[in-house]
């Protein structure tokens, strides 16, 4: 009897869990919630260009939510819907409103069950936010447990690979002077990485553009930058920050505005050669559908823990690949399941760009798994273990399980 046989009637869902997963287990929630350190009372001219509208806050450090699905067989698929901020909301969707949608179900109907979760609180306008974090939990760990009940990695069940080697890029510039952030630069390209992102917008242009023209002059030709704006400026700002940017030779300007401004966004990716890049904010097929059919971005930059999970993920790669656009995934601070869930989607892509890293030490990443999940060289290899293809080290883990 083959693996799929095997996974007939009997294997059905047994149980659908979350918890809030932290840095620091005594970690009580959102009260040391840090402002941008120059948002306190300064004075400058009344007229001066600041980036100061970013488009979300940040916790004091890193936290998810953490998804684990069990087939009655016993085996067990990991998931994470990336809730960096108010994770018991993401936690509590799961248990309230998913998990009794799949109890009992069988595992391997993944695009059936997406459906009805995404439709269960359709009707309600639950169509982003918490509900699709939530959902994109739930259907990594059904793609890790399907992928681990027939015994091949979650890249073969999409049709893959076009690759397993992924070009991955330093998101963030540590340092807080140009002396630092070029050490940081430095570091990086000894590391293999040939592009690394820097962190625009909450200062002003003056001093956002010395540290990127800095920036560039410290890799000078040897990595590529790239630029964050996080939705921070007015729609002139943005046009004369990109033009700005676009001379110096910045090879994408990402979330310039907020991503509420199509209407901006379309004009400036029309203004401005320099790729314009966006979609961490989109969570569905039809929120990037209507992007990139009026031509507001050059770039997206889906994040499968929060825009519905591999399945839909999937369907978004194929909307981008529509109208020849490609695609970079979006992978912040978060557990490894974010890292092995956006490269097995990469792998099975065929307008796959570049991967996301982040620079920061992270207290709740491969530190957690028996196997390190890192770039190595500037390249990322996909797993090739069943499903996701990592394994969580237990004890740790539950260090940081609430």
């Amino acid at each position: 009897m083959s693996a799929v046989e095997r996974t007939g009637p009997t294997a059905r869902i047994a149980a659908v869990e979350a918890w809030v997963i932290v840095g620091d287990k005594d970690y009580v929630g959102g009260a040391g919630l840090r402002p941008p350190a120059d948002a306190g009372p300064t004075r400058r001219r009344a007229l001066a260009e600041i980036g100061d509208r970013h488009i979300c806050a940040y916790p004091p450090q890193a936290q998810s939510c953490l998804v684990k699905i069990t087939a009655e067989d016993g085996t067990v698929g990991w998931g994470e819907g990336h809730a960096p901020l108010g994770p018991r909301a993401t936690v509590a969707v799961v248990q309230d409103v998913l998990a009794p949608l799949l109890i009992g179900e069988d595992p391997l109907a993944i695009e059936m069950l997406w459906e009805r979760m995404y439709g269960s609180m359709r009707l309600r306008g639950h169509v982003a936010g918490y509900q699709l974090e939530a959902i994109a939990g739930v259907d990594i760990a059904l793609w890790d447990l399907a992928g681990k009940l027939v015994g091949l990695p979650a890249y073969r069940l999409l049709g893959g690979p076009f690759t397993t080697t992924l070009p991955a890029y330093a998101s963030g510039v540590p340092g807080a002077t140009v002396e630092e952030r070029a050490a940081s630069a430095e570091r990086f390209i000894a590391d293999g990485y040939t592009a690394m992102k820097a962190s625009i917008g909450r200062g002003s242009l003056d001093e956002d553009l010395g540290a990127v023209a800095a920036l560039i002059q410290a890799v000078d030709g040897r990595a590529d930058v790239l630029v964050d704006a996080h939705g921070a400026y007015a729609s002139h700002t943005a046009l004369y920050v990109g033009r700005e940017l676009q001379r110096r030779g910045v090879r994408w300007l990402e979330d310039p505005l907020p991503p509420e401004d199509v209407e901006g966004y379309v004009a400036l990716s029309a203004a401005l050669e320099m790729p314009i890049a966006a979609g961490e904010t989109e969570c569905t097929r039809w929120q990037f559908e209507e992007r990139l059919r009026q031509k507001a971005v050059d770039l997206i930059l889906p994040d499968i823990c929060r825009a519905g999970g591999i399945t839909e993920g999937r369907k978004i790669a194929t909307v981008a690949d529509l109208h020849n656009v490609r695609w970079a995934a979006h992978v912040s601070m978060g557990t490894s399941v974010h890292v092995a869930a956006a490269a097995h989607l990469g792998a099975a892509s065929a307008n796959f760009l570049i991967f996301e890293f982040s620079s920061t030490p992270n207290p709740i990443g491969d530190v957690l798994l028996t196997r390190p999940l890192r770039p190595e060289g500037g390249i990322l290899r996909v797993p090739d273990g069943p499903g996701l293809g990592i394994e969580f080290d237990e004890a740790k883990l539950r260090q940081h399980l609430l």
